[in-house]
């Protein structure tokens, strides 16, 4: 699926010669890519996660202030998700239009502002990154990473979308560097 929300996202995964690197839980290996990971950063003032970044702009997307005050009020990411579910006036249209940019900027965010988390996602390369939510098949890759190798098929993943953005958040931050 084409991304139309001008975050230039890749239509398609295609493997390089390195194997992918596979991410899921913020408690697991290589969890700092996940969403949910507590990395803070600065956003509009408030010290916020990339989760809680997310669900605030889309709340806001429809005028939700009642939402956006809740999603501040939570530390929980998994809080967080359950409040985006009950986004008054959502219309899955219109936040397609942008949730790809609102996600690539709350990382660039997150990865911008945390010098370590900023070498971790650089130090990845070009490698392929996917994370291994077996339940998602947009933000993930419907697969868990042991089923994906297994698989050998990233023609069969599912959009994959924060595995996407955050290898635009890599190109980005490598680009500031040049």
């Amino acid at each position: 699926m084409t991304d139309t929300t001008g975050a230039n996202l890749p239509s398609s995964t295609t493997l390089g010669p390195e194997p992918p690197i596979f991410f899921f839980k913020p408690d697991e290996p290589l969890g700092e890519f996940c969403q949910w990971y507590p990395a803070k950063f600065t956003a509009s003032k408030a010290d916020i996660c990339a989760e809680q970044f997310m669900v605030y702009c889309k709340a806001g997307r429809f005028r939700d202030a009642e939402t956006q005050r809740l999603v501040l009020a939570t530390k929980d990411p998994k809080e967080q998700k359950r409040l985006a579910r009950l986004t008054r006036g959502f219309e899955a249209s219109s936040w397609d239009e942008i949730k790809s940019e609102v996600v690539v900027t709350g990382n660039m965010g997150k990865f911008g502002q945390n010098r370590r988390l900023r070498s971790l996602l650089l130090s990845t390369g070009d490698r392929v990154l996917a994370e291994a939510a077996s339940q998602d098949r947009v933000w993930g890759i419907g697969f868990t990473a042991r089923e994906a190798m297994a698989l050998q098929k990233p023609e069969l993943w599912g959009e994959n979308r924060l595995g996407k953005v955050l290898m635009e958040v890599r190109r980005r931050l490598r680009e500031e560097e040049q």
